[in-house]
């Protein structure tokens, strides 16, 4: 799960656990990581998909308490919501948090999670003119004009020109 991942001879979990004692004796730990997709396979919605995440995280420690700066970067293949052509898309988020001294384990992992979970949009474009599908024939608009007559959304649409 981690390729090159050391820092004062750190070798980063693979589960983004960390042990509070080894962050202390370090006085503090940078690391980065490229983790495996399969850990993140159900926070997007179905057809989309994270494909690729590197995690960068910076531990810093005070007193009573770690403070942890991470950032999340990767690829993530989604479905345009007008065309239904999968795109893929570029994606980063940063996060603080901090955890005390006392406890045992720093689980970042929940952290990562929850921090990709909020970086999904409840709709994905292509492109922002992306023209869509023909209602009627299902022709891509964007490759090609189909040819066939608009109609109007509108439910009272077949009420025009009854009422005078």
């Amino acid at each position: 799960m981690t390729e090159n991942a050391f820092y004062h001879d750190y070798d980063v979990p693979q589960d983004l656990q960390f042990k509070t004692a080894d962050i202390l004796r370090l006085g503090g730990l940078e690391c980065t990581a490229q983790l495996s997709p399969k850990y993140f396979s159900d926070v997007f919605t179905q057809p989309n998909k994270i494909t690729s995440v590197t995690v960068s995280l910076s531990f810093s420690v005070a007193s009573k308490e770690i403070l942890v700066k991470g950032k999340i970067a990767g690829k993530r293949l989604v479905q345009c919501a007008r065309c239904l052509k999968m795109t893929e898309q570029d994606f980063a988020e940063e996060f603080l948090e901090t955890y005390s001294n006392k406890s045992e384990i720093i689980d970042i992992m929940l952290l990562v999670r929850q921090t990709l979970a909020l970086t999904e949009d409840i709709r994905f474009l292509c492109k922002p003119d992306c023209k869509g599908l023909c209602p009627q024939c299902g022709q891509d608009l964007n490759t090609a004009e189909c040819g066939c007559k608009p109609v109007s959304l509108s439910p009272f649409a077949e009420l025009k020109g009854k009422f005078k």
